[in-house]
């Protein structure tokens, strides 16, 4: 896919939608300067695409989940199919090969705290490969702000 499929409209309507999902596309196309029209078909290309999808998120800190972003380097087994075991489990929510001091990192997303200790203490080292994870559980969310600048 192009690093260029969306443009600066493209990724102005992304942002609105970011911002509130459910915003009319009425009200994005009059910030914005465009048709209701253009709003609506750009998101469908975009949707079409995979590059937009709009969802609802709980603040995981509310419902009481605990989040934590882990870092894994992995020794004598393939980073790659380490991954692909990974992310089949249902609380690891982003998995990334990587190039530095880890060869993966994983964004987690636990029920409690016990949990979240059993994964990185027993879960994690089982695994064939593992050689070292590091860890950090979200705290206070400063700021949340996945846009692009217009």
């Amino acid at each position: 896919m192009s690093v260029n499929v969306a443009d600066s409209i493209d990724r102005q309507i992304i942002d609105a939608l970011r911002a509130d999902g459910r915003r009319p596309f009425r009200q994005i196309a009059s910030e914005l300067g465009v048709s209701e029209s253009t709003v609506r078909s750009r998101f469908a290309r975009l949707s079409e695409l995979g590059i937009l999808q709009v969802v609802g998120l709980a603040g995981l800190h509310g419902v009481g989940a605990v989040e934590g972003h882990i870092a894994i380097q992995v020794v004598g087994a393939s980073a790659h199919s380490l991954a692909q075991r990974l992310a089949q489990l249902p609380e690891v929510k982003l998995v990334a090969e990587t190039v530095g001091s880890a060869d993966l990192i994983l964004d987690v997303v636990f029920q409690n705290l016990g949990d979240f200790q059993r994964f990185i203490k027993v879960e994690l080292p089982a695994y064939d490969g593992v050689r070292r994870v590091d860890f950090l559980r979200t705290g206070e969310l400063v700021k949340d702000s996945y846009v692009w600048a217009h």
